[in-house]
């Protein structure tokens, strides 16, 4: 489930060899070299790789580890891949990188799902922490911390023009991503992430639970009906109408026009609140049994991933 990792070997896992002299020569591509205010560098691949040397660590950084490993980012890295991946990184540099620092993480996952991937976008709500953008290919929710993220895989490799696996061709595929981009050791309280621990079971298990949680505490938002329930109670009949244009509008866009309100000083703080908590209440409410079909599929799905790994 790993894609995209950045590792960072400090020169005091390796204080006998001198980096910039010996590193550079292992790289199967040059890109550049040269004087900043931190001192001498040398940038450039091993591999798909992105990797910068200085006289004090070496850096791997802006680079899915599945490329490198797979020759494609379509398929994601397990435990025993990416145990691999980081030996074969260590035997091409020459270099102890299963003591690397970790400084981001993307785990994520790919789903084929039964209806185009922008269907399911308008179903997912707001998250708490989190600021919610609609793009072109996908979702994203972002907070100083981390990003969560859902976009079409397929769309993307045609936009990179990228080759696509037989499996997924023709298939609408979903990607859930999880990104972890700072301050890895107090987001999971640790004293260090090695590479070496990216492969430890209690850990993979530990990042399999934090995937999970973070796509379930998404407000998932109820389908728009194509009729509705007959009643004979007003304010039922009101509330129906207010959650067809709620949903309709989309609730981001809703939450948003509240907040406008507010900054105005159109209404008062006491009233967003309360306009924010009755919009949520109202995006939760159910007609029926089955619910979101879309929303269900997915759940369904995340779930199973997180309980197959």
């Amino acid at each position: 489930m790993y894609d995209n990792l950045d590792l960072t070997l400090y020169k005091e896992a390796t204080p006998d060899i001198n980096l910039l002299e010996t590193i550079p020569q292992y790289l199967t591509e040059y890109t550049s070299s040269g004087t900043s205010k931190f001192g001498e560098y040398v940038n450039g691949y091993l591999g798909s790789l992105k990797v910068s040397v200085k006289e004090n660590r070496v850096k791997i950084y802006d680079s899915s580890i599945c490329k490198f490993w797979f020759g494609n980012n379509f398929k994601t890295l397990g435990k025993g891949d990416t145990k691999q991946a980081i030996q074969k990184i260590s035997d091409n540099l020459h270099l102890p990188f299963h003591l690397a620092n970790v400084t981001r993480i993307d785990f994520s996952q790919n789903f084929i799902m039964q209806y185009p991937e922008k269907l399911y976008y308008p179903y997912l709500g707001e998250a708490q922490y989190y600021n919610r953008l609609e793009q072109n290919n996908g979702l994203y929710f972002n907070n100083k911390l981390r990003q969560k993220l859902f976009y079409g895989k397929v769309h993307e490799q045609k936009e990179k023009r990228q080759p696509i696996p037989g499996i997924y061709k023709n298939r609408n595929v979903l990607r859930y991503e999880l990104r972890f981009i700072k301050r890895l050791k107090e987001q999971f309280n640790r004293s260090e992430i090695t590479a070496g621990l990216l492969y430890d079971e209690d850990f993979y298990r530990q990042l399999i639970k934090r995937w999970k949680n973070e796509y379930l505490a998404i407000q998932k938002i109820n389908s728009k009906l194509t009729s509705m329930i007959p009643t004979g109670s007003k304010k039922e009949f009101i509330e129906n109408l207010a959650l067809f244009t709620v949903l309709e509008m989309g609730q981001s866009h809703v939450l948003h026009k509240v907040k406008e309100w507010q900054e105005s000083e159109q209404i008062s703080k006491k009233q967003a609140y309360d306009l924010r908590n009755s919009i949520k209440q109202l995006s939760k409410k159910t007609f029926n049994e089955t619910g979101n079909e879309l929303i269900n599929e997915l759940n369904k799905k995340v779930k199973e991933a997180a309980r197959n790994y």
